[in-house]
């Protein structure tokens, strides 16, 4: 069995590390969780979230703290700031590879299990992309693993009681990264688990080992914040929380009921083509496989929470993130079960199915790329980008090729190896073949780096809001004024301290006046519709406005 371990490793290392830094930073998001973690380590200050120095109070400080420890310790770059999200999805795989191994004692199951979960689109996606979601969904998954766990001992002894507080430093760390949520997703998952298998006396005496070491992990942080920002706990709690969940506001992303269930299918390809093996194998031994507690306490973990957030007004994918664990724990069980039947009928048809319909796309993309490349009308790459989508199209041929490979493996251990191999060049190459005309007013650091020694210390820098993340970044300064309105901001610029960040445009015109020539650097999007002075130096690219005045 050490072959596939290792192969699951060397997938991981592959997909989720080597390539972190082979793509340009993106904005908002990916500059925000940049340039937050910058100021900390800057201003020396590790207990209050400041974007612009300005108080950011959206969310905790425990991811914060863990992309600052990675840009201290690997620079300031895109694979030191990605790689907390990276790490995060592999404790997760590895967590996930734990529950199944305790439960099933089967390391095959539990090795497809964690091979299938860092296979799903979208975990690889959030996986390997800056934000916050990533150290979430571990520490609930942490949460969840460890809790069930120990609820399987069954007498009260000394590890029962070590995993019962490690769960609850998972909750602790969940709560220090995502706030309340910590508490909803493990609460809903354990409670119906519980109840389900009639452990009343548990659903009473449980908790509290957990609870106790919540408290001892997060309440140092949340007195500490509480002492600097008094206001920190009211705007998190009720603008943050109760109004996201019962409000429709624009800000909190209000969305139907339904919003999630496409995301659900869809992030979760390539994995969920296997759906029809695994349900025939369930269909089979329903009874047989229900009868693990660990298959009921993966229902639970599934279905009750997707009903919580799918409940909430303020949704965004990225939230449903932890629900893709058991979603792994259950195709696994299916598909094994599947294979050691001796069936592979069902499989093998997905997989010629799969390998006809990326043929046809490679085909099909081919031909309209080439006819672009001709001038006939703008493709998806420019000419000079041909060396892309032919790299594209190497890694389609070599996904179709491992697809074949597995429809006409004899052995049921190759037919898994070859179906995770399989995406995995396109997960790779990803990085590196993103056409440029995506990255234009995305990837906003490619432009604004050209500048770097023009823009001197003592300047006054003026940015739209949104290119102020980058502007931030780039410029390592916290000080930047805000064109017109605050953005995302806007909560921190109701404190006395910021209230001056903001410039109208007849100020802006003011400040030029007044303000001594080459010391003002203006930065904007350039689909503007805004007209502003006419700058002594002007630069336009990537949809960025650069002038200098």
């Amino acid at each position: 069995m050490k072959k596939y371990y290792i192969g699951l490793i060397a997938l991981y290392i592959l997909i989720y590390i080597v390539p972190l830094g082979g793509r340009p930073l993106i904005t908002p998001d990916e500059y925000r969780y940049a340039e937050i973690p910058r100021e900390m380590i800057a201003s020396g200050n590790w207990v209050t979230p400041k974007l612009l120095g300005m108080r950011y109070f959206e969310k905790p400080v425990m991811g914060y703290w863990m992309n600052a420890v990675s840009m201290s310790v690997f620079g300031e770059n895109a694979f030191a700031i990605r790689l907390a999200s990276a790490v995060s999805t592999g404790v997760a795989a590895l967590l996930l590879f734990w529950l199944v191994m305790v439960s099933r004692k089967d390391p095959e199951e539990a090795a497809l299990a964690s091979g299938l979960f860092l296979t799903m689109g979208f975990v690889f996606g959030v996986g390997t992309f800056a934000v916050l979601d990533a150290q979430t969904s571990v520490f609930l998954t942490g949460t969840i693993v460890v809790f069930f766990l120990a609820v399987r001992r069954g007498k009260f002894d000394w590890q029962k009681v070590s995993l019962l507080a490690l769960a609850g430093a998972f909750a602790g760390a969940a709560f220090l990264t995502k706030g309340f949520l910590a508490f909803a997703v493990p609460g809903l998952t354990i409670l119906a688990y519980l109840i389900w298998t009639r452990r009343w006396k548990d659903i009473f005496i449980l908790p509290w080992i957990p609870l106790i070491f919540v408290a001892i992990v997060a309440l140092p942080w949340s007195l500490a914040i509480n002492y600097q920002e008094p206001k920190f706990w009211h705007y998190f709690f009720f603008v943050e929380h109760i109004q996201r969940f019962f409000k429709d506001v624009d800000t909190q992303h209000p969305e139907a009921f339904w919003f999630y269930l496409p995301v659900f299918i869809g992030g979760a390809m390539p994995t969920l083509l296997l759906l029809p093996a695994a349900v025939a194998a369930w269909k089979n031994h329903f009874s047989e496989i229900m009868r693990d507690d660990y298959i009921k306490y993966a229902v639970c973990w599934l279905v009750l929470p997707f009903i919580f957030f799918s409940a909430s007004r303020g949704k965004l994918p990225t939230y449903v993130l932890p629900l893709f664990v058991p979603l792994a724990v259950l195709m696994a069980r299916g598909i094994i079960t599947y294979f050691r039947e001796g069936k592979y009928e069902i499989f093998n048809w997905t997989v010629k199915i799969l390998a006809l319909l990326l043929g046809i796309a490679a085909v099909g993309f081919a031909v309209v790329q080439i006819i672009s490349d001709c001038g006939v009308f703008r493709g998806m790459f420019s000419t000079a980008e041909r060396w892309k989508w032919l790299l594209g199209g190497m890694a389609g041929i070599l996904w179709i090729f491992c697809l074949i490979s597995a429809a006409r493996a004899k052995d049921y251990h190759f037919k898994i190896s070859w179906w995770l191999c399989g995406p995995l060049m396109a997960f790779f190459l990803s990085f590196y073949i993103i056409p440029y005309r995506y990255l234009e007013s995305k990837a906003q650091g490619l432009y604004l780096n050209q500048f770097k020694s023009m823009v001197k210390p003592d300047m006054i820098i003026v940015a739209h809001p949104n290119v102020m993340h980058a502007a931030a970044f780039i410029f390592k300064d916290s000080n930047i004024m805000l064109y017109t309105h605050g953005g995302e901001l806007e909560s921190g610029l109701k404190y006395p301290d910021a209230r001056s960040r903001v410039i109208s445009h007849k100020a802006f015109k003011a400040l030029i006046k007044k303000t001594r020539k080459d010391k003002i650097i203006f930065i904007m999007r350039g689909d503007r519709d805004e007209i502003v002075p006419g700058a002594d130096f002007e630069a336009y690219g990537d949809g960025i406005i650069f002038s200098r005045y």
